[in-house]
């Protein structure tokens, strides 16, 4: 009997496939060495400083929030802001006002504004957030 021949392109097959065990070897060993599973918690925890810059360690300074930080100026609270209606239904009676300065979408309807709007007029109003976005609470003129 003879003896099996083995061609050149059975050869480089056999180096591939050997190459390729290999790199996927090395692949899963790099995996089992550097993930993260059984780690403590305070290893994983990431800090944020004042100055947005993410680190390992705690900050020195904490800021203690007071109830005065989450609310609104006393004095934007009474100014009218200016703003375009961009959207309206004329047959739902409801649209949109974008607002000039933060270009926030506050909704309103005829009932709210208590006259009929049109698209692009510019008109001066109060708003509020309510359950499901800024909503228009008063209308000048």
């Amino acid at each position: 009997m003879s003896r099996n021949q083995l061609t050149f392109r059975k050869k480089e097959l056999a180096k591939k496939k050997q190459q390729k065990q290999q790199e996927k070897s090395d692949r899963r060993e790099y995996n089992k060495s550097s993930n993260n599973k059984g780690k403590a918690l305070e290893e994983m925890f990431a800090y944020v400083d004042e100055f947005g810059n993410i680190s390992d360690t705690p900050p020195t300074t904490t800021y203690k929030f007071k109830p005065e930080d989450l609310e609104k100026p006393k004095g934007l609270e009474d100014e009218f802001v200016v703003g375009t209606v961009s959207y309206y239904n004329e047959v739902g009676h409801y649209g949109f006002i974008r607002e000039n300065i933060s270009r926030e979408s506050i909704y309103f309807n005829d009932t709210l504004a208590g006259k009929v709007l049109k698209l692009n007029q510019v008109v001066k109003f109060k708003y509020v957030r309510g359950k499901q976005g800024y909503q228009l609470s008063e209308i000048e003129g």
